[in-house]
């Protein structure tokens, strides 16, 4: 047999059944071409070539990242990372920095801001970097993107309609320069056209590298959409000769013509039914912790989420829409099943990107509709703990029903395991020590 390379000495798991393992692996033409003990393996090398000890290490296939944000993740390498700051001080210092070594960019831009990491408690304004930024626009996304906050110069060349209802005011009536909701869509969509190509390309290999250490192999990214730009998808097309894994695209659009001409098999990924707890706009039934008037919002009518997903069935496109809050998770799951129920579709793959608090009835109803959950185990990681995001919007008792994961998998539905990067790192190890170690006992599930 034309061996390429031999891995020996392994603890190599095929995740076909538990009690699976063999020492070592035949490679041919970047292929498995056999498994089974050393002496077998050595047995097949006809013509001496290349052995790798392996020293007992555990090999495992290769992850699938079922929902990121790629072109964002690759862009994010060559922007400011808020979360590297502990205070607004330090933040504006990073962006005076910035603004000091900005060359020939048109735009400074920030991601990962947060106020629950910052010992401020809240977000910067945009007089603030004004002081440090106060001739290029500045835009600053926070870890979810569903908030930004901009400076003036960006306010004004943005233009963003003040019909969106999303700009904050201070107590003098004065814009914060802090944007949620549809106007933080515009503001984002802007920044994306301010940045050519060549620059959102830039941190390509930093990523692509990244993504192999932590064992990536097929990254489903999320591109396009209300807070990302639809030019990513042309982008990542036009080149993915140039990723040594493999992409599958979710085109987050409703233009399911955009996605046929295209021939893509599947649409949406963050088509945004609701929004996100830190900023508010998960659609609740009971009022925020932090908020009484507050029940989040919902981007779609019924009538307009429904024709939507029939479109969708009836073209054969498999379909995820972003669902948070338990108001949200049952406007989708009425609308899956009055479309399913005149399609008959019983192999859909449809999916439900976040499914963050749901209720026991409607974990039920997504079993019996045959649904795939595109669950982020990484948030239990990183959204958790006494003052922080989960507790401080939702409160203790409702922080401790997210991202039930055992009482899913107990009724045989099937997860896909998501980072949401860049929101948070593309790590699945991480996202596999977040799910067994869930804060709630009876959320967590075993490796086994």
């Amino acid at each position: 047999m034309d061996i390429d390379k031999i891995l020996f000495n392994g603890n190599i798991l095929t995740m076909e059944n538990p009690d699976e393992r063999f020492e070592a692996i035949a490679i041919k033409k970047g292929y498995i071409a056999a498994l089974g003990t050393n002496d077998y393996i050595y047995g097949l090398d006809e013509r001496g070539c290349k052995k790798v000890d392996l020293k007992g290490k555990t090999v495992l296939p290769g992850f699938y990242d079922s929902h990121l944000h790629l072109m964002s993740t690759i862009l994010g390498k060559i922007g400011i990372d808020c979360s590297e700051a502990t205070t607004i001080s330090e933040l504006m210092n990073m962006i005076e920095n910035k603004r000091k070594n900005l060359g020939n960019d048109k735009i400074i831009y920030g991601k990962g801001l947060s106020e629950f990491s910052l010992k401020d408690r809240r977000l910067p304004t945009r007089k603030e970097i004004d002081r440090v930024a106060p001739d290029v626009p500045v835009i600053l996304s926070t870890i979810e993107f569903h908030t930004v906050v901009v400076n003036s110069y960006a306010m004004h060349i943005f233009n963003i309609p003040f019909t969106t209802n999303s700009f904050e005011k201070d107590n003098d009536n004065l814009f914060t320069g802090r944007i949620r909701n549809r106007g933080s869509f515009v503001a984002r969509r802007k920044m994306f056209d301010m940045i050519d190509e060549e620059n959102h390309l830039k941190g390509l290999e930093d990523t692509m590298n990244e993504l192999i250490r932590n064992g990536i192999t097929t990254a489903v990214t999320v591109e396009g959409g209300a807070l990302f730009h639809d030019k990513h998808v042309s982008i990542l097309l036009k080149n993915k000769d140039k990723f040594p894994i493999d992409i599958e695209i979710f085109y987050s659009t409703t233009d399911v013509k955009k996605v046929l001409e295209l021939s893509l098999p599947r649409i949406g990924g963050d088509i945004f039914l609701d929004g996100s707890f830190r900023s508010q706009n998960a659609a609740l039934y009971k009022p925020y912790s932090d908020s009484e008037d507050s029940l989040g919002c919902l981007f779609f009518n019924d009538e307009e989420l429904f024709e939507f997903i029939l479109q969708s069935e009836n073209l054969g496109l498999q379909l995820a829409v972003h669902a948070v809050g338990p108001r949200a998770i049952d406007r989708l799951l009425d609308s899956y099943e009055k479309v399913l129920k005149l399609s008959g579709n019983k192999n859909h793959r449809h999916r439900v990107e976040h499914f963050e608090l749901p209720t026991d009835h409607q974990i039920q109803r997504a079993k019996e509709l045959g649904l795939i959950l595109a669950m982020h185990p990484i948030y239990e990681m990183n959204f958790r703990g006494k003052g922080d995001m989960y507790d401080t919007r939702i409160g203790y008792d409702r922080s401790m029903c997210t991202n039930p994961f055992k009482k899913i998998i107990d009724r045989n539905i099937i997860i896909a395991g998501c980072s949401d990067s860049d929101v948070l790192p593309a790590d699945p190890m991480l996202g596999i020590h977040a799910a067994v170690n869930h804060p709630n006992s009876n959320s967590r599930f075993s490796v086994f």
